[in-house]
């Protein structure tokens, strides 16, 4: 039913459980990209780096996944900010549009040399 995850500021597990909001994000099994802002509120309360990096590790079942924080960008701003990459990965994933699979995919993806993103981390097993 479903074909890929794009998790936009998500909750880190501690906030997502005290706001009644449980999730477990090792069920995930689909492609997944994650994007989030350095801005203070996603900084310090909704997902900090260390909370970002231990949710994104624990996706140990996914051989397609991303991450990336935008600099200088909060958490109300990021589902207009990364609108992009929100796109190219859709592109991506749904419709195999290889020419977007570019921002994502090998030594060059753009991702990875963005300069208003910090963070990234791409990783994939082969694919055909």
């Amino acid at each position: 039913m479903y074909k890929t995850v794009v998790a936009e500021s998500p909750k880190n597990p501690e906030l997502a459980d005290n706001l009644k909001w449980h999730y477990d994000i090792t069920k995930v099994q689909l492609p997944f990209l994650m994007l989030a802002g350095t801005g203070q509120f996603d900084a310090e309360t909704v997902i900090p780096l260390v909370k970002m990096n231990e949710m994104y590790d624990s996706l140990n079942s996914v051989s397609i996944k991303a991450m990336a924080r935008r600099k200088d960008t909060e958490h109300g701003y990021m589902l207009y900010s990364s609108d992009g990459y929100v796109t190219a990965w859709l592109m991506w994933q749904l419709q195999g549009d290889e020419e977007a699979a570019k921002a994502f995919v090998g030594d060059d993806a753009e991702l990875l040399h963005n300069e208003l993103y910090q963070d990234q981390r791409i990783d994939m097993e082969e694919t055909e």
